[in-house]
């Protein structure tokens, strides 16, 4: 999925006119239970063994996250598995491929002190001090939070990038080379 895809917060119809739509960052505390075993069981390995292997050992999540996140219930995936196990494997499927973000992501490793915590508090206020408002983040799709995320940390660093360039040049050049070097910043083309 592109980022237009992800940023539209769009739903994916597959061959079989089902709807796949993105886990939300609102619905954070449902879904994610649910999809976090599975993501971990996958290890960012889509192979049919890998998925066939995470489903096996999470049965009861893999119907619960399809029925979460498409239009089809649980009694029809129920019928589904009963009477053609591979269309559920393709549903099952489409639901990791349109949520890719969340699978893709990397364990986080446990080596933060307590003094060092970072919570959701604090990417909520990295995109909100960039423009974003909290009611909008909370719709995004959780692909585009963490693609927004990532482009406010590129911001930050360029601009701390910038400055620190900026600070050089000033306590290394002359008056004349300095105010050479703000008028050329300053220059617009």
């Amino acid at each position: 999925m592109n980022d237009f895809f992800l940023a539209n917060n769009d739903a994916h119809i597959n061959q079989y006119g089902q709807e796949i739509r993105q886990f939300l960052v609102k619905d954070l505390e449902s879904w994610a239970p649910i999809a976090e075993p599975i993501r971990i069981a996958l290890k960012r390995n889509y192979s049919d063994e890998s998925i066939e292997a995470a489903i096996h050992a999470n049965k009861f999540k893999a119907i619960a996250m399809c029925s979460f996140a498409t239009d089809v219930t649980g009694v029809q995936i129920d019928e589904m598995i009963q009477n053609d196990a591979d269309r559920f494997i393709d549903l099952f499927k489409d639901v990791i491929s349109v949520n890719k973000a969340f699978f893709d992501q990397e364990d986080v490793k446990k080596t933060q002190s307590k003094n060092d915590k970072t919570t959701w508090f604090d990417s909520f206020q990295s995109l909100i001090s960039k423009g974003h408002k909290h009611q909008d983040i909370l719709n995004y799709s959780f692909g585009a939070f963490l693609e927004y995320l990532k482009a406010a940390q590129r911001y930050e660093r360029n601009s701390i990038l910038s400055q620190s360039t900026t600070m050089r040049v000033a306590y290394h050049a002359d008056k004349k080379g300095f105010s050479g070097y703000t008028k050329a910043v300053g220059k617009e083309e």
